[in-house]
């Protein structure tokens, strides 16, 4: 079981303005450049260091073994 993330958006505010934005995790996973809806200034999105590849890594990892022991699990009922 894996989780994709991209179309999922955070809050980012305007280095220029302080005007919200609301990019998609798959434009900074990307390294996109997105526009300020206030100032209209570009705003070059970057993945430090890799690290929501690397938080995406193990979130996937926590959900495989999460789905692991789950299979794992037994459930004895009595009558």
């Amino acid at each position: 079981m894996t989780l994709n993330l991209d179309r999922e958006h955070i809050y980012i505010h305007c280095p220029r303005c302080n005007f919200w934005a609301r990019p998609f995790l798959r434009q900074i996973r990307h390294r996109e450049t997105i526009v300020c809806g206030g100032c209209k200034a570009n705003i070059r999105l970057d993945d430090h260091l890799g690290s929501f590849r690397k938080a995406q890594r193990q979130v996937n990892k926590a959900l495989e073994e999460l789905e692991e022991q789950l299979g794992n699990l037994t459930i004895n009922i009595r009558l």
